[in-house]
């Protein structure tokens, strides 16, 4: 069995890729509210801050509403490894 790493996500840089994304997009908070057919926008803000990721299945929504893929939403975290 070989050792490597097996890779994740960053959840602060993800969350400034969907703010990116949303203003390429011009899309506001409250647009993706109602697209995404949500009671709250409390949900958006915290990804927005990174401190906690989306559902696959919004990720999948979110991915239509950009017109993009999951794989241009996600930021897979950097090794930070110095040796």
């Amino acid at each position: 069995m070989r050792n490597e790493e097996l890779p994740s996500v960053d959840k602060v840089k993800t969350g400034e890729n969907i703010k990116r994304l949303m203003r390429l997009n011009h899309i506001t908070i409250s647009q993706m509210q109602l697209r995404m057919e949500m009671a709250s926008a409390t949900n958006i803000y915290c990804w927005c801050r990174g401190e906690f990721l989306p559902s696959p299945d919004r990720l999948l929504q979110m991915a239509r509403m950009f017109n993009c893929k999951i794989d241009d939403i996600l930021v897979e975290m950097e090794d930070i490894k110095n040796d």
